[in-house]
């Protein structure tokens, strides 16, 4: 491709890629200042709205945080009524996250925006589509992570 068309390419990425961005940071700002909740626990009130088995380990790999990290959202969510944990009846070691109605109603009424709109879109795409978006992005991050210094 020559020079010309790979850099409209490249502004097209990045007025699309800024869109999203400026757009997830107003839905955050909004989202905190309602319902006091930020985007990552948003993300993992859906995680565990759509998994009835759902782990602390489960929720590192898919919100990107360390263990700690989830640990004190899910202590915060639960100070604000949004879980519960449970101790599990058949295996007394793991606790079972339940949302509330509190978490429940949010959950009903907040549409979501960037990650958390892209995993619904996902899970409501045909395998085609979705494995068509993954594709997009490992070469994506193949270009970004593969560089010199």
């Amino acid at each position: 491709m020559d020079t010309k068309t790979a850099l409209a390419y490249v502004r097209e990425f990045l007025r699309i890629y800024w869109d999203n961005e400026h757009a997830h940071e107003a839905w955050s700002r909004e989202l905190e200042a309602e319902y006091g909740l930020t985007a990552k626990q948003y993300a993992l009130l859906r995680a565990v709205e759509r998994s009835d088995d759902i782990t602390t380990t489960s929720l590192t790999e898919l919100l990107g945080k360390a263990q700690p990290a989830i640990t004190q959202m899910l202590n915060r969510l639960e100070k604000g009524g949004f879980i519960t944990r449970e101790v599990n009846p058949q295996d007394k070691r793991k606790r079972e996250l339940k949302l509330t109605k509190q978490a429940q109603k949010v959950l009903d009424s907040v549409e979501p925006v960037g990650p958390t709109r892209v995993a619904l879109a996902l899970e409501h795409s045909n395998e085609r589509e979705a494995g068509q978006v993954i594709k997009a992005m490992e070469t994506l991050n193949q270009w970004m992570t593969k560089r010199k210094v």
